[in-house]
Protein backbone atom coordinates (compact mmCIF):
# COMPACT_ATOMS: atom_id res chain seq x y z
CA UNK A 1 0.00 0.00 0.00
CA UNK A 2 1.40 3.40 -0.91
CA UNK A 3 1.51 6.26 1.42
CA UNK A 4 -0.75 8.33 -0.22
CA UNK A 5 -3.25 5.25 -0.02
CA UNK A 6 -2.60 5.25 3.90
CA UNK A 7 -3.29 8.74 4.04
CA UNK A 8 -6.63 8.39 1.93
CA UNK A 9 -7.15 5.53 4.52
CA UNK A 10 -6.41 7.60 7.67
CA UNK A 11 -8.83 10.84 6.57
CA UNK A 12 -11.71 7.81 5.52
CA UNK A 13 -11.37 6.98 9.35
CA UNK A 14 -10.84 10.39 10.63
CA UNK A 15 -14.18 11.63 8.85
CA UNK A 16 -16.15 7.99 9.90
CA UNK A 17 -14.92 9.28 13.33
CA UNK A 18 -15.95 12.97 13.18
CA UNK A 19 -19.06 11.69 11.65
CA UNK A 20 -20.06 9.03 14.74
CA UNK A 21 -18.70 11.80 17.27
CA UNK A 22 -21.59 14.51 15.76
CA UNK A 23 -23.88 12.00 16.02
CA UNK A 24 -23.55 11.15 19.44
CA UNK A 25 -23.43 14.79 20.33
CA UNK A 26 -27.09 14.78 18.38
CA UNK A 27 -28.20 12.15 20.34
CA UNK A 28 -26.96 13.62 23.72
CA UNK A 29 -28.72 17.05 22.62
CA UNK A 30 -31.85 15.50 21.25
CA UNK A 31 -32.80 14.61 25.21
CA UNK A 32 -31.76 17.99 26.48
CA UNK A 33 -33.83 19.75 23.80
CA UNK A 34 -37.25 17.78 24.99
CA UNK A 35 -36.09 17.85 28.36
CA UNK A 36 -36.21 22.32 28.27
CA UNK A 37 -39.17 21.84 25.97
CA UNK A 38 -41.43 20.45 28.72
CA UNK A 39 -39.72 22.84 31.47
CA UNK A 40 -41.46 25.60 28.92
CA UNK A 41 -44.27 23.40 28.88
CA UNK A 42 -44.71 22.94 32.43
CA UNK A 43 -44.02 26.67 33.65
CA UNK A 44 -46.68 27.70 31.08
CA UNK A 45 -48.50 25.50 32.64
CA UNK A 46 -47.66 26.23 36.10
CA UNK A 47 -48.23 30.31 35.03
CA UNK A 48 -51.97 29.35 33.53
CA UNK A 49 -52.78 27.72 36.75
CA UNK A 50 -51.25 30.80 38.74
CA UNK A 51 -54.06 33.07 36.60
CA UNK A 52 -56.79 30.90 36.79
CA UNK A 53 -56.22 30.64 40.18
CA UNK A 54 -55.71 34.38 41.16
CA UNK A 55 -59.32 34.68 38.82
CA UNK A 56 -61.08 31.77 40.78
CA UNK A 57 -60.51 33.73 44.21
CA UNK A 58 -61.05 37.17 43.11
CA UNK A 59 -64.15 35.80 41.92
CA UNK A 60 -65.15 34.10 45.45
CA UNK A 61 -64.37 36.97 47.17
CA UNK A 62 -66.39 38.49 45.09
CA UNK A 63 -68.96 36.64 45.54
CA UNK A 64 -69.04 36.30 49.55
CA UNK A 65 -68.96 40.30 49.02
CA UNK A 66 -71.93 40.31 47.19
CA UNK A 67 -73.76 37.90 49.74
CA UNK A 68 -72.71 39.67 52.88
CA UNK A 69 -73.94 42.90 51.27
CA UNK A 70 -77.42 41.53 50.53
CA UNK A 71 -77.51 39.60 53.80
CA UNK A 72 -76.55 43.25 55.37
CA UNK A 73 -79.26 45.18 53.19
CA UNK A 74 -81.92 41.94 54.06
CA UNK A 75 -81.32 42.49 57.99
CA UNK A 76 -81.28 46.72 57.11
CA UNK A 77 -84.98 45.98 54.84
CA UNK A 78 -86.24 43.91 58.49
CA UNK A 79 -84.78 46.10 60.87
CA UNK A 80 -86.63 49.07 59.62
CA UNK A 81 -89.70 47.58 57.65
CA UNK A 82 -92.29 49.50 59.93
CA UNK A 83 -90.88 52.72 59.49
CA UNK A 84 -93.23 54.19 56.65
CA UNK A 85 -96.17 53.31 58.78
CA UNK A 86 -95.19 54.77 61.95
CA UNK A 87 -93.55 57.83 60.05
CA UNK A 88 -97.29 58.42 58.63
CA UNK A 89 -99.37 57.54 61.72
CA UNK A 90 -96.84 60.18 63.86
CA UNK A 91 -98.84 63.16 63.17
CA UNK A 92 -102.70 61.76 63.43
CA UNK A 93 -101.59 59.89 66.82
CA UNK A 94 -100.19 63.59 67.95
CA UNK A 95 -102.33 64.97 67.25
CA UNK A 96 -105.11 62.90 69.23
CA UNK A 97 -102.70 62.93 72.48
CA UNK A 98 -102.58 66.47 72.38
CA UNK A 99 -106.35 67.11 72.21
CA UNK A 100 -107.23 63.89 74.70
CA UNK A 101 -104.75 66.05 77.23
CA UNK A 102 -106.34 69.04 76.72
CA UNK A 103 -108.95 70.56 79.71
CA UNK A 104 -111.83 69.44 79.08
CA UNK A 105 -115.07 72.20 78.77
CA UNK A 106 -117.43 69.84 80.42
CA UNK A 107 -117.76 66.68 82.75
CA UNK A 108 -119.86 64.73 79.86
CA UNK A 109 -117.10 66.00 77.34
CA UNK A 110 -114.15 65.16 79.98
CA UNK A 111 -115.62 61.41 80.28
CA UNK A 112 -115.26 60.98 76.57
CA UNK A 113 -112.06 61.97 76.03
CA UNK A 114 -111.06 59.77 79.28
CA UNK A 115 -112.09 56.92 76.48
CA UNK A 116 -110.51 58.51 73.87
CA UNK A 117 -107.05 58.82 76.16
CA UNK A 118 -107.26 55.04 76.32
CA UNK A 119 -107.11 54.50 73.09
CA UNK A 120 -104.52 57.30 72.30
CA UNK A 121 -102.30 55.50 74.89
CA UNK A 122 -102.64 52.29 73.43
CA UNK A 123 -101.42 53.34 69.74
CA UNK A 124 -98.62 55.06 71.57
CA UNK A 125 -97.66 52.17 73.34
CA UNK A 126 -97.91 49.85 69.76
CA UNK A 127 -95.59 52.82 68.20
CA UNK A 128 -93.29 52.27 70.64
CA UNK A 129 -93.04 48.79 70.35
CA UNK A 130 -92.31 49.08 67.20
CA UNK A 131 -89.51 51.43 67.74
CA UNK A 132 -90.86 54.93 68.18
CA UNK A 133 -89.35 56.89 70.66
CA UNK A 134 -90.00 60.77 71.76
CA UNK A 135 -86.77 62.46 71.67
CA UNK A 136 -86.04 64.09 74.46
CA UNK A 137 -85.70 67.87 74.11
CA UNK A 138 -86.52 70.16 76.80
CA UNK A 139 -83.72 71.46 78.92
CA UNK A 140 -81.23 69.73 76.69
CA UNK A 141 -78.41 70.84 74.84
CA UNK A 142 -79.28 71.77 71.20
CA UNK A 143 -78.52 69.15 68.93
CA UNK A 144 -78.95 69.92 65.03
CA UNK A 145 -78.92 65.98 63.93
CA UNK A 146 -81.91 65.55 66.16
CA UNK A 147 -83.59 68.93 66.70
CA UNK A 148 -84.55 71.93 64.72
CA UNK A 149 -84.52 75.95 66.12
CA UNK A 150 -87.53 77.46 65.10
CA UNK A 151 -86.79 80.75 67.53
CA UNK A 152 -83.32 81.46 69.56
CA UNK A 153 -84.91 83.47 73.39
CA UNK A 154 -82.10 85.58 74.72
CA UNK A 155 -82.31 84.63 78.84
CA UNK A 156 -79.83 85.23 81.46
CA UNK A 157 -81.49 82.01 83.32
CA UNK A 158 -79.94 79.06 81.66
CA UNK A 159 -76.42 78.99 79.77
CA UNK A 160 -76.38 79.44 75.83
CA UNK A 161 -77.51 76.79 73.23
CA UNK A 162 -80.38 75.16 75.99
CA UNK A 163 -83.58 74.21 74.66
CA UNK A 164 -86.30 76.46 77.30
CA UNK A 165 -89.47 75.05 74.96
CA UNK A 166 -90.28 72.45 72.52
CA UNK A 167 -92.43 73.47 70.13
CA UNK A 168 -93.46 70.40 68.40
CA UNK A 169 -91.89 67.08 70.04
CA UNK A 170 -89.72 65.13 67.54
CA UNK A 171 -89.35 61.28 67.28
CA UNK A 172 -86.91 58.41 66.72
CA UNK A 173 -87.07 55.37 64.99
CA UNK A 174 -84.78 52.79 65.95
CA UNK A 175 -81.61 54.88 65.59
CA UNK A 176 -83.00 57.14 62.75
CA UNK A 177 -84.14 60.74 63.57
CA UNK A 178 -87.99 60.04 62.18
CA UNK A 179 -88.90 63.83 62.89
CA UNK A 180 -86.53 66.17 64.10
CA UNK A 181 -87.79 68.41 67.36
CA UNK A 182 -89.26 71.97 66.94
CA UNK A 183 -87.52 73.89 69.88
CA UNK A 184 -86.25 77.48 70.94
CA UNK A 185 -83.22 77.79 71.78
CA UNK A 186 -81.29 79.90 74.55
CA UNK A 187 -79.14 82.57 73.37
CA UNK A 188 -76.81 84.75 75.89
CA UNK A 189 -78.08 88.13 76.51
CA UNK A 190 -75.90 90.91 74.38
CA UNK A 191 -73.92 92.80 76.39
CA UNK A 192 -75.08 96.91 75.66
CA UNK A 193 -72.16 98.91 74.56
CA UNK A 194 -71.06 101.31 77.42
CA UNK A 195 -71.55 104.27 75.23
CA UNK A 196 -75.29 103.88 75.14
CA UNK A 197 -75.50 103.71 78.36
CA UNK A 198 -73.81 106.63 78.96
CA UNK A 199 -76.03 108.63 76.37
CA UNK A 200 -79.37 107.31 77.63
CA UNK A 201 -77.69 108.42 80.88
CA UNK A 202 -77.36 111.99 80.22
CA UNK A 203 -80.67 112.44 78.17
CA UNK A 204 -82.67 110.88 81.32
CA UNK A 205 -80.81 113.50 83.62
CA UNK A 206 -82.05 116.13 80.59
Amino acid sequence: MSSEEAKLDEKVETQKEDTIKKEEVKKDEAPKKEKNKYKEQIASLEAELAKSKDEYLRALAEIQNTRKRLQEEHARDRKYASQKVVGELINPVDMLVKIVNAPAPSKEIENYLIGFQMIANQLVGVLEAEGLKEIKALDEEFDPASMQAMAVIETSDVKPNMVVEVMQAGYMYKDRVLRPAMVKVSKAVEAKNENECENKGEDNNE
